[in-house]
C-alpha cells in the first residue's frame, strides 16, 4: 500500500515538474503586445528549470527525509521565483499573468504539496516506528 502511495506522488511531482518546465516557455505576463516568457527580460525562468531539474533528482528519494526537504524546498524557490516575476512586471509595466505563468505556480504548489505529504506520512511512519519499540 506504501508503494503505491509513493508511486503515485512521484508520478504528480513529475507531472508538476512538466508543468513547470512547459510553463517557463509559455508567456508569463503580458501587457498589450509585450508578451514575455520566463526566459525573456527580467523573468528567472532559468531558475525555476534549474529547481525543476533539481528536483527530477529528489523526486527518485522522495520517501526519505532528503527527498521531501529537496522536493520542498525546490517548490518554494520555484513558486517565489515565479510570483516574484509576476508581482516585478506588474508592478513596472503593468502586465498581467498569463498560462505559463500560472503552469509554473501550479507546478511549484503541486511540488510543495506532495513534500507536505510525504513529510506527514514519515512522520507517522517515525510515531508508529517508536510506538512499537516502546511497547
Amino acid at each position: 500500500m506504501r508503494r503505491d502511495r509513493a508511486a503515485t506522488w512521484r508520478l504528480a511531482s513529475r507531472v508538476a515538474v512538466a508543468a513547470v518546465l512547459v510553463g517557463v516557455f509559455v508567456t508569463w505576463v503580458a501587457d498589450g503586445p509585450v508578451k514575455l516568457d520566463g526566459t525573456q527580460g527580467p523573468n528567472n525562468g532559468w531558475l525555476a528549470v534549474i529547481m525543476a531539474a533539481l528536483a527530477l533528482l529528489w523526486i527518485r528519494m522522495l520517501g526519505s527525509w532528503v527527498g521531501v526537504i529537496g522536493v520542498l524546498g525546490s517548490g518554494l524557490v520555484i513558486f517565489w521565483t515565479a510570483l516574484e516575476n509576476w508581482l516585478d512586471a506588474r508592478a513596472v509595466i503593468g502586465a498581467s499573468p498569463r498560462l505559463g505563468l500560472a503552469l509554473v505556480l501550479a507546478g511549484s504548489v503541486a511540488l510543495t504539496a506532495v513534500a507536505l505529504v510525504q513529510a506527514v506520512e514519515l512522520a507517522q511512519e517515525l510515531r508508529h516506528r517508536g510506538a512499537e519499540r516502546a511497547v
